[in-house]
């Protein structure tokens, strides 16, 4: 009976939520099952529409770099209008772009619409990250971020397989369904949930010390007031490009070392392994470091990453493949959970949004450029080298990621004493 109770209590953190983040959860959940396009962009850049690794490379690099004036547009509409409304809308548009997919051949025309697809879901996402925010406080918030991202994996941990499947088989069924449960998971929002963009007073806002205290003035000028949140950025910046191979490397390895067929099913098994542990283990990871300061735990999925992916020059039978997944995702575990944490607790409720989305544009150039730049190292390197590279990258970020959260302590108890 103790074991049991001891069992439960890791779920305290999921009750007593606001009514919303289970809808938001709900939502996710519907959508990431369908997420079939995503996780599978690669291969389907270089196997069906023809292109080479360095040439799917700058597409990829493209449809992420579009998140910079996507997040701008999406995270000012936000703030200044409707966030429930801007998050519909533009999730919708994405919808439409891969259902228009399946609908065509297999031509140029795919990857553009693909990029348009990127577009609207990078609009969509300051939104999303900002009504998780107006919806929690400090005190549940990291219990709402991390049922939210388990939500997310749930799908993730089916989703996968089943794109492996319609990727050999029904290739058109891969962008309807994506398109179907996009939709569907946009109605959820739509018909329970409220809009959550605060009201407050600027007068009184200005006189208090809260760092979620409404600002006046531009997104910059906030966010130069708050310069913390620019060095967690940078440093996230390089330790996305470490992980940005996780969608880019890993399937391009999966494909060389089992072929292109069976490399599709297998990096659909991983991603599937992926979504496992993290519908497993996300719970107790957040119970076992819920103490430590969330730029604390993000030091610690570099560690995670630097091992998992770093492991991978090493590697070459499934089983390994496997064990690798298991590592770097409790990595991504500790990484995601904290992020967005992090940044709604240092972020002004008057820029919630273009918070997120120029935190996002900082460390997403990392995201958005390992493609390229690994596209064009792997013309003249074995894609192995690229798992060395990471190891070096993510083991350097941890180390500056401690010292940052080791200052970070430093500065709130300067500032408390001045209180």
């Amino acid at each position: 009976m103790e074991i049991l109770q001891h069992f439960m209590d890791y779920f305290n953190d999921y009750r007593g939520l606001p009514r919303s983040i289970y809808f938001i959860f709900l939502s996710r959940i519907i959508n990431s099952v369908g997420a079939f396009v995503g996780p599978l962009i690669t291969l389907l850049l270089t196997d069906k529409i023809g292109l080479s690794t360095a040439e799917a490379g700058v597409f990829v690099t493209m449809s992420t770099a579009v998140f910079v004036p996507a997040s701008m547009i999406g995270g000012y509409l936000s703030d200044r209008f409707n966030r429930k409304n801007t998050l519909c809308l533009l999730t919708l548009f994405q919808a439409l772009s891969y259902l228009a997919c399946g609908f065509l051949q297999m031509s140029m025309t795919i990857p553009y619409l693909l990029l348009a697809a990127s577009f609207f879901s990078s609009a969509a996402q300051p939104s999303s990250g900002a009504m998780a925010a107006d919806l929690s406080v400090k005190s549940n918030r990291q219990g709402a971020f991390s049922l939210l991202y388990l939500g997310t994996n749930i799908g993730f941990a089916v989703g996968p397989l089943i794109a492996g499947f319609l990727y050999k088989s029904y290739l058109p069924l891969l962008f309807i369904g994506d398109a179907v449960t996009t939709i569907v998971s946009v109605i959820v929002i739509f018909l329970n949930v409220p809009e959550t963009r605060p009201e407050y007073d600027i007068e009184e806002e200005v006189k208090s010390e809260d760092l979620e205290r409404a600002e006046e003035g531009s997104s910059l000028q906030a966010l130069f007031r708050r310069p913390q949140i620019l060095v967690f950025g940078i440093i996230s910046m390089f330790l996305s490009f470490s992980y940005s191979q996780v969608h880019f490397s890993l399937p391009l390895y999966a494909n060389e070392l089992f072929g292109a067929n069976d490399g599709a099913r297998v990096f659909g098994m991983l991603m599937s392994t992926n979504g496992a542990v993290v519908v497993l283990m996300t719970i107790f990871i957040i119970g076992k470091t819920k103490m430590f300061e969330a730029s604390t735990n993000v030091a610690m999925s570099a560690v995670f990453w630097a091992v998992g992916l770093g492991m991978l020059y090493y590697v070459s039978s499934l089983g390994m493949m496997v064990l690798s997944t298991v590592l770097w995702t409790i990595g991504e575990i500790l990484n995601v959970t904290n992020v967005g944490v992090y940044i709604a607790n240092n972020s002004p409720k008057s820029h919630r949004a273009r918070f997120n989305s120029l935190y996002w544009i900082i460390s997403g150039t990392g995201q958005a450029m390992g493609p390229t730049i690994m596209g064009k190292y792997l013309l003249n390197n074995p894609i192995k080298n690229v798992w060395a590279l990471t190891f070096f990258i993510a083991l350097i970020c941890s180390a500056a990621m401690f010292f940052f959260s080791i200052n970070e302590k430093s500065r709130m108890g300067n500032s408390v004493e001045k209180q």
